[in-house]
């Protein structure tokens, strides 16, 4: 746990998958913002089609034991 640190740095569009999700959906990073607490939250839309959302802080969502980061596709040259 990474108490009084600086989660590290996300930006819209990164993608990620859950650890052990047995669906193996790809989560996008749609809003960052910061609470009144002064806490990282970011909002994550699924690219499965159907709409899900969820809101995580992002030291959840940087942390190896719930989700991991998916490459983004290079584009050609």
């Amino acid at each position: 746990m990474q108490l009084g640190r600086n989660p590290p740095p996300l930006r819209l569009g990164d993608r990620f998958r859950k650890v052990h999700d047995r669906f193996d959906r790809v989560w996008e990073v749609a809003r960052i913002w910061t609470t009144v607490d002064g806490l990282v939250h970011v909002r994550l839309r699924c690219l499965d089609g159907q709409g899900e959302t969820r809101i995580i802080s992002a030291m959840t969502l940087t942390d190896s034991t719930f989700f991991s980061p998916v490459a983004m596709a290079q584009a050609p040259d």
